[in-house]
């Protein structure tokens, strides 16, 4: 009996296999219907209730710590605030006013007009000072310097420019000092003082002004100050060493036919250092620590140029030049 093999698709209706019927749920009742969605209501609630619980403790934290970083925050701004200076020239008045303000407690103010003396402002720690100082002439550099109740210290600088500063110029003489002076609308008076003396005043009444004070012997500061008829002032402080510079002697000699620069350096305290130069060629250049030096250089034959430096322990220093020619001397 022959078989028929089926490959394509099956065009006759298909019988599918019969299933049992599904029973259908029983209505709830009322009361049952009722009870659950009273039951899912009161759940919604709790979880709502917990998360507006939740959120109020959740600012409450933010806040808290908000406070408290603001707080640090603060406090690391004061330990590292400075002190506030403002420097302002006031022409009318002729002065410089320092107004200083700051957190904490102002232990001291000092000021100093370019290398000269330094002044002192108690400031008994309070936190705002104001001080006028008085303005002189020319270009000047002002600088304050503040130390706070911490200990904690501030330097302010500035340059200032008033009318036509007299110029001061000072030279080491021989035991003293040298005082030139200038000024466009001419001097009135000149003082100069040694330490903390009473100064000594000079009535100049012209443009320039040269003269020579003698310093006490050892190391002592010289204060001098220069006004015009404007009353505009010049001041210049120093120090000064009361000594007299060493002292060169040469003399020329013969020894075995040649020429010899014979050369005595002495000082009345201490002798430093002695350099000389012959021809530009440095032949000696000595520390001595004594009072007195000799020496003797030989001459070359023709021209010779020769420089004698010494210097004392003070630092007052003497310059010798001497020139010969050996051939004048044949």
């Amino acid at each position: 009996m022959n078989q028929i093999l089926f490959t394509g698709d099956d065009d006759r209706e298909r019988i599918e296999p019969k299933t049992k019927k599904q029973k259908m749920p029983k209505a709830k009742s009322y009361n049952q219907i009722n009870s659950y969605t009273t039951n899912k209501t009161v759940d919604i609630k709790k979880i709502v209730i917990f998360f507006s619980i939740s959120i109020i403790v959740l600012g409450f934290c933010l806040i808290g710590g908000s406070i408290y970083a603001k707080e640090q925050i603060n406090e690391e701004v004061k330990a590292n605030a400075t002190p506030l200076v403002n420097i302002n020239q006031n022409d009318s008045n002729q002065t410089i006013d320092i107004v200083v303000n700051h957190i904490r407690g102002i232990q001291e103010i000092t000021y100093q007009w370019n290398d000269g003396e330094v002044k002192k402002i108690n400031g008994n720690n309070q936190n705002n000072i104001s001080e006028s100082i008085e303005l002189i002439g020319g270009k000047n550099i002002l600088t304050v310097t503040v130390t706070e109740e911490n200990g904690q210290t501030v330097r302010y600088q500035k340059e200032f420019s008033f009318g036509n500063i007299p110029t001061i110029t000072l030279q080491n003489v021989d035991n003293g000092v040298k005082i030139i002076s200038y000024a466009e609308d001419t001097i009135d008076y000149l003082e100069y003082s040694w330490d903390d003396a009473e100064p000594t005043v000079v009535n100049v009444g012209k443009k320039d002004y040269e003269g020579t004070i003698t310093a006490p012997k050892g190391r002592h500061t010289l204060k001098i100050t220069v006004v015009d008829k404007k009353g505009i002032p010049a001041e210049k402080t120093t120090t000064v060493i009361g000594a007299t510079v060493p002292v060169i002697e040469t003399k020329l000699g013969r020894k075995d036919g040649a020429i010899y620069f014979v050369i005595n350096v002495e000082d009345e305290d201490q002798l430093k250092n002695v350099k000389i130069t012959l021809n530009d060629e440095e032949i000696e250049n000595v520390q001595v620590n004594e009072k007195t030096y000799y020496v003797e250089i030989k001459a070359i034959d023709g021209e010779n140029r020769l420089i004698i430096e010494a210097e004392n322990r003070n630092g007052l220093k003497t310059i010798d030049k001497k020139g010969l020619d050996t051939n004048s001397l044949n």
